[in-house]
């Protein structure tokens, strides 16, 4: 993927992320996207759009501890939850 390619998917998950829904979950993730989004390989990226899809309820329980995360294939969801609970 070319670099304005890059840039594009950054801009577009920072814009899910900061409008993402639920007031406090887009707290902690419009912090992440604008602080860290920019170091995230492609991969990770892709991963960081699909997590987004689960939803501000199911992040924001998973990330203040309210409800586990279920045994997920993409392991790159766990190192954003464990990243989102830093913010």
């Amino acid at each position: 993927m070319k670099i304005e390619n890059k840039q594009n998917l950054i801009k577009k998950l920072k814009y899910r992320s900061i409008y993402s829904g639920l007031k406090e979950s887009n707290s902690i993730l419009r912090k992440f996207a604008i602080e860290q989004l920019e170091f995230l390989n492609l991969e990770e990226l892709r991963s960081y759009e699909k997590f987004l899809e689960l939803g501000d309820l199911i992040i924001w329980n998973w990330v203040t501890k309210n409800q586990a995360p279920p045994n997920i294939k993409d392991k790159m969801y766990n190192k954003f939850i464990i990243m989102l609970r830093n913010y």
